[in-house]
Order: C-alpha cells, then structure tokens, then sequence
C-alpha cells in the first residue's frame, strides 16, 4: 500500500513497457492492495476510485518534470559533473518523490479506516512478512555479503543508464561500497514503529473520521530519517553516491554517453506522451 510498488514500476521497468504498465496503473495498484488485504467490493471500489486520482494527478503534476529532470541530465552529460551537483540533483528527485509520499499517506488515511478487525489484522500479518523479507534479505548478513549486494545493485544500476562499464568504472564501485554506512537494521526499526503507530490508530475505539484525521498527523510528521543516527547513515550514504556518479559519469566513453542519450530520449519522450494523455 506505501509508494514503493509504484516506486518500482517507475524506476526498474523497460522502457518499451513502461507506458504500457503505466497506463494500467489503475488496475494494478488494487490487485496489489488485494494481494495484502482481502477486499470487499464495496471497499474495492473505493481503492480503484483512489487509485485512479492518484495516477490522474501524477499523470498531470509529475510526467513533466521526470522529462525536464531528465533533460537536465543530458545536458549535464556533456559537461564536466561534481558532487554539488549530483547532490542538487538528488534534491529534486527527493522533493519529486516527497509529493508522491504525500498523495499516496492522504489516500491512505482516507481507505485505512474503512478496513474491519479481520482485515487489519490480514494486512498487518502481510507488512510483517515483508518485514521478514526485509531482515532475511538485508539486515541478516555479513558485511562480505552486503558489500557484494551493494556492489552487484549499483553496477546494475549504471549499466541501464550507459551500458557495459569499463573495469576503470567498475573498480571505483568497488572501492566505494565499503565505505557506506549499514543502516538497514535501523531502517527495520523505523518501519516497525510506522506499523505499530498505524495499528495503534486503527484499533482504537475512535470513529473513522477521527482515526482518518490522526493519520493525516502522523503521516505528516513521521519520516524514516527523523532517527538521527539512520538520518546521518543516509546523509553519508547518498554522498558517497553523488560522489561516486560524478566520477562515473566524468569516465564515460562516447558509446556510454551516446546509450545514455538515447535511453533518456525514450523516456522523455514516454513521459510526455503520458502527460498528454497519449
């Protein structure tokens, strides 16, 4: 139910599918929702009524801007980039994805409360799975482990934007994911009290529009970095990154600029395509 399921079509999926999947938003999200939480056809149709003004707003308010962000980059290909800049960067999607955090809490305050005791208590059990999922995957191992993960995520992550990397590239991720902080015990802990705190509200004896109301003002103040300590292990985290696409993106090959140039261009042009409604 939280951004991460949109999140991920948004930022792993192929080009050439992407509007096609996007475009079928509004039936995905609730069969989504119902794999977590059975759903009744009244409730049903509120989550579809939901999901549809959801993807109506970030169709009219974000597709731009992804377009415009990602013109930004092209231009910043051919020039010589630094850490302040990738860090300005970061910024903007942070504040890009803060919007998108903020619409999907409003619905969720809205539909939370409408759920009885037999289905709080089925999505809760479904949070705590891929709460142990989370555990098992990241926090139960070995720093040789993690490393590993890290290095083999981030190489990923650069080949979809520049294709093969040369062993110059590759060798500076390696040497830098030793150097990130592990945070994801302390993300855990952040996770578990946003689950309780929900639960605590829902189970309460207040009416639905007292429960929707507090909510609103947990959401509102509730952030994973409001723990200082995961807050600095984010803060080193995302610099070392910065760092580390500065010096990645100052590497590039001609080829690599000219495969970043064309996979941007097929997703600016998606995301216009989307914001117009074709």
């Amino acid at each position: 139910m939280r951004a991460s399921f949109i999140i991920t079509l948004i930022l792993l999926i192929s080009a050439c599918s992407f509007k096609t999947l996007y475009n079928r938003l509004d039936y995905m999200i609730p069969s989504y929702v119902e794999g977590m939480v059975t759903l009744d056809d009244v409730l049903e149709e509120k989550v579809e009524q939901r999901a549809e003004g959801l993807i109506s707003w970030h169709r009219n308010t974000q597709l731009v801007q992804y377009a415009d962000l990602l013109q930004t980059f092209q231009q910043d290909m051919e020039s010589s980039l630094d850490r302040q800049r990738v860090l300005e960067h970061i910024a903007t999607m942070q504040q890009l994805w803060g919007s998108l955090q903020n619409e999907i809490n409003d619905e969720m305050a809205e539909l939370l409360p409408l759920l009885n005791a037999e289905q709080r208590e089925e999505l809760f059990d479904s949070i705590e799975d891929k709460n142990e999922d989370f555990y098992d995957e990241y926090v139960d191992i070995d720093d040789e482990e993690r490393i590993e993960h890290f290095t083999d995520t981030t190489v990923d992550n650069f080949e979809d934007w520049l294709g093969y990397l040369t062993d110059a590239q590759e060798t500076a991720i390696e040497q830098a994911m030793p150097g990130l902080a592990n945070s994801a015990a302390l993300r855990l802990q952040q996770r578990r009290l946003w689950q309780s705190s929900i639960r605590q509200i829902l189970d309460s004896t207040d009416s639905k529009a007292i429960k929707t109301e507090r909510l609103h003002q947990f959401f509102d103040r509730f952030s994973m970095d409001n723990q200082p300590q995961l807050a600095a292990a984010s803060d080193k985290n995302i610099r070392i990154y910065a760092q580390l696409t500065a010096d990645i993106v100052n590497q590039a090959t001609a080829e690599q600029k000219a495969f970043f140039i064309d996979r941007t261009d097929e997703y600016i042009q998606i995301f216009t395509e989307l914001s117009e409604n074709r």
